[in-house]
């Protein structure tokens, strides 16, 4: 393997936070190498990295405006005192002061330890339940975020702001129009003019009150009229989208989401599919759907045009002009296989979107058979690199975050119309069975197990059933 195929995998394989780690590394290093653009170091002119060649210093060149720009930071941070108390402390001493157990204590702990800067969840809440506790389940992790949702600062350990501000909202005995908006329809107050807010509900609820099977309930009891829309948009201003505003984190690290898919409507066919991917868009398990890089994370970088200039000076001597030369080739080097990560990255979404539209559409328990070897042979590289590819990647969509290694699964059952179904969805259809029966007098035994999982189309032995009953720690019928 060539040095440059090497680094192409190591690249690969860096999760966000450690390609960001890189990235810097490979500039202050490099003084052809310039970051032109870091969205996360506000306060840095990154534009005087741009120092020019001095005929005697090369290797400095870079390192000298690096110094001068983290300084230039520093000092930003520096001149201002941070006397905020972390979030996650906080809430902490909170979670502490209740009578609660072990199970629900813990949970609440990865709750809060997950939160970010400004109160939402970093990764799936759902993920975060203690397989190795029988007691964590669905039931309580909804019980342990209302009450985390209720500490003060009101409308932490939420999916973001729209959902933040209704939690909020329902605390405050917010008037019923206010609570309607802010229950998906905050689309509203885009402008908040009340004129203008007062039409697009009156719209609204003309249009769905034409439907058939709509539940008038919902909005029967509303009274929109100019005084009670100023009352909600009034209200609504009172909220913090941002409820962690005045805290700061305890963690000194984050997760990011290389990758972002997101539903853009319902496919009918009539959108040719060269236009759908003009437009930055993929069709899949009926439905349309983007997906979008994240690049907040990674600086922006190029070739120093200073440096290139440079070459031409006087003074500069053979080995001098052949080291810059190699300088600016590793510099175009590196910014390539930068390109060749995303563009990995983007064509991997792209098939798991499409072998996993089922989850994708209907949340989590809906995950096919899909393996790593299968999407190395459709991007036509060897699954070792796929392996580095899954590694440390997360992907956010409408049911949260999750690793790009969520979405590979061996076949663990064959259904009766003789699909394959993936372990994850056997163990997620097994969890729901035995939560509905937890009440029965009499525990279901794994051969009952095995009869009801066979009766909703999924052929799987009894033998597995215990295998996969162990695996969720849930005790065997005598035990329970």
């Amino acid at each position: 393997m060539s040095q440059r195929q090497i680094q192409s995998l190591e690249i690969l394989s860096l999760s966000s936070a450690d390609l960001r780690e890189a990235v810097y590394k490979a500039a202050e290093e490099n003084p052809a190498l310039e970051i032109v653009r870091d969205k996360l170091e506000s306060g840095v002119d990154l534009k005087k990295r741009s120092a020019g060649y001095d005929g005697t210093k090369i290797s400095s060149l870079h390192s000298h405006a690096l110094e001068e720009a983290s300084d230039t930071f520093q000092a930003t941070l520096e001149s201002r005192a941070d006397e905020k108390e972390p979030l996650q402390d906080y809430l902490i001493h909170q979670l502490n002061m209740l009578e609660l157990t072990e199970s629900e204590k813990s949970l609440g702990q990865h709750l809060i330890h997950n939160l970010d800067d400004r109160g939402f969840h970093r990764l799936s809440p759902i993920s975060l339940l203690d397989s190795s506790d029988k007691n964590q389940n669905e039931q309580m992790l909804k019980r342990m975020m209302d009450l985390i949702q209720g500490f003060d600062p009101t409308g932490t350990c939420t999916s973001g702001p729209e959902e933040s501000l209704l939690v909020q909202a329902k605390a405050k005995n917010a008037p019923s129009l206010a609570l309607f908006i802010l229950d998906g329809h905050l689309n509203f107050l885009d402008p908040p003019i009340t004129a203008k807010a007062q039409k697009k509900i009156e719209s609204f609820i003309q249009e769905q009150k034409s439907l058939f099977g709509y539940d008038t309930t919902k909005t029967d009891s509303l009274t929109v009229n100019e005084k009670t829309v100023e009352e909600a948009i009034t209200f609504i201003k009172t909220l913090e989208p941002f409820p962690a505003g005045n805290f700061t984190s305890s963690q000194t690290h984050f997760v990011a989401p290389d990758i972002y898919i997101e539903e853009k409507g319902s496919d009918n066919g009539e959108i040719p599919e060269e236009e759908l991917n003009k437009n930055g868009l993929y069709s899949a398990g009926g439905k349309i759907w983007r997906i979008k890089m994240a690049n907040e994370t990674i600086p922006t970088l190029s070739v120093n045009k200073d440096f290139i200039n440079s070459l031409n000076l006087d003074g500069i001597n053979k080995n001098e002009h052949r080291m810059m030369e190699q300088n600016i080739k590793q510099a175009k080097e590196f910014i390539q296989i930068l390109e060749l990560r995303k563009s990995t990255l983007e064509r991997a979404a792209k098939e798991i979107l499409r072998h996993q539209a089922d989850f994708f559409i209907k949340g989590p328990g809906h995950i096919r058979p899909f393996l790593q070897s299968e999407l190395a042979n459709i991007l036509e590289v060897h699954e070792s690199t796929v392996s580095r590819l899954a590694n440390g990647k997360y992907i956010e969509c409408q049911w949260g975050f999750y690793e790009l290694k969520y979405f590979f699964s061996h076949a663990s059952s064959t259904s009766s119309t003789g699909q394959n179904t993936s372990k994850e969805a056997v163990l997620h259809k097994m969890e729901q069975i035995l939560a509905e029966h937890q009440n029965d007098k009499k525990p279901l035994s794994d051969s009952k197990l095995c009869e009801l999982l066979s009766a909703q189309g999924i052929q799987i032995s009894r033998r597995t059933v215990t295998k996969y009953r162990s695996q969720l720690n849930i005790g065997s019928s005598y035990e329970r």
